[in-house]
């Protein structure tokens, strides 16, 4: 009787209906529960679906695509799982794709082992304009945009112009880097969007998780099914947080990138004018609304995004930087109200020994600033 205590009582009177009853909080409530009594219509297993996790796909959808061109999304334990999935699902002979995230390549490897060879052998990138001589049937194109962590921008309708200029050639965007309302790809005719909802989306560094987002309901049911068989499905909690924080999203990510903006044009400056109190020590910066990326990018973004690449005048300098930093944490991820900092070549040898990847949160631009000012100062003093 004790397991079924709070149920006998509202049975018998001694307490309420309305005691135990989530219908009328505010705060969408979180549901833990693994399996579901039977019924006709309705949740079996959570492995397959549930309340918390169907109520932020939807929501997810709508902040991906609009009245006239819809999202359906499918969630994923994390940003790769999503990756996988989506790879899966389109089970392509070819990917083109060139740097980027390095878990990218490595699901990749997985898949290629997995097909023995069979499929995803991986092409270069090349641009809008030859990339279409090279597409073939069956291939998917991978446009991780802005590219992490160097935010190089792909033009998305020039790359998706030239694959429906052939049959069956997908085109996919990692959309981490720009999350809506920045960029909103499916808007521009891509097949899906694939977020790490780890970063931006979720934006507070406590909830791991991915997503894929695509044009059609039936799609969208495919994947969730690939999902079921694969068991990359994401925990309640994780999904709740995801959930709480994409009501803020459209005001985080707006500032984010408004502060990133002033602060990469600032340390720009430092590369060509001789009176910036950093000339000397700031060797490039790259983000896209800086140089031949804000052609594009001002065509297909609503804002540049909240990450940018520092590169100092020596690798010494750039080492020691996260520590000299106050307000920065050095630690790796981005997206979320904390500012980041981090030496990338830490995780990944392709990249540059000068570059630092910088995820900038919610704190005042003044205050971030003076202290990429102090720190730059003082690292480069003793490099």
């Amino acid at each position: 009787a004790a397991v079924h205590g709070d149920a006998l009582a509202v049975e018998e009177g001694d307490v309420p209906n309305w005691a135990f009853s989530l219908a009328e909080d505010v705060a969408p409530p979180i549901s833990v529960s693994t399996t579901f009594t039977s019924q006709v219509d309705g949740h079996i297993y959570s492995r397959i679906s549930c309340p918390t996790r169907s109520r932020c796909e939807s929501l997810l959808g709508t902040v991906e695509g609009t009245e006239e061109t819809p999202a359906h999304c499918v969630l994923y334990s994390s940003g790769l799982a999503a990756a996988f999935g989506i790879f899966s699902h389109f089970l392509p002979k070819r990917v083109f794709i060139t740097g980027g995230y390095h878990g990218t390549h490595q699901v990749l490897a997985q898949l290629q082992k997995i097909s023995d060879g069979a499929r995803y052998k991986k092409e270069p990138l090349r641009g809008p304009e030859e990339i279409g001589a090279f597409l073939q049937a069956g291939d998917l194109v991978w446009l991780e945009t802005p590219l992490n962590p160097t935010c190089e921008v792909a033009d998305i309708q020039a790359y998706v112009a030239a694959a429906r200029a052939k049959a069956d050639v997908h085109v996919v965007v990692d959309g981490t880097f720009a999350p809506p309302p920045l960029q909103r790809p499916l808007l521009l005719g891509v097949d899906a969007v694939m977020h790490a909802t780890t970063k931006s989306l979720a934006g507070h560094s406590d909830a791991l998780g991915g997503a894929v987002c695509v044009p059609s309901a039936e799609e969208a049911q495919r994947l969730k099914q690939d999902r079921t068989a694969l068991g990359s499905t994401p925990g309640s909690l994780e999904v709740w947080l995801l959930m709480r924080s994409l009501r803020t999203l459209h005001l985080r990510a707006e500032r984010q990138s408004q502060t990133a903006t002033q602060l990469s044009g600032w340390l720009h400056e430092a590369t060509k004018d001789k009176s910036h109190v950093l000339f000397g020590s700031v060797h490039s910066v790259q983000h896209p609304s800086l140089g031949a990326a804000l052609t594009v990018a001002s065509k297909q973004m609503k804002g540049f995004g909240g990450c940018f690449a520092l590169e100092l005048s020596s690798e010494a300098a750039a080492k020691a930087l996260p520590a000299a930093l106050k307000l920065f944490r050095s630690a790796t991820s981005l997206g979320g109200v904390e500012s980041l900092i981090e030496w990338r070549r830490k995780w990944d040898s392709a990249i540059s020994p000068l570059l630092l990847r910088i995820s900038i949160g919610l704190e005042d631009f003044e205050h971030l600033k003076a202290d990429l000012e102090q720190g730059i100062l003082k690292v480069s003093s003793k490099a």
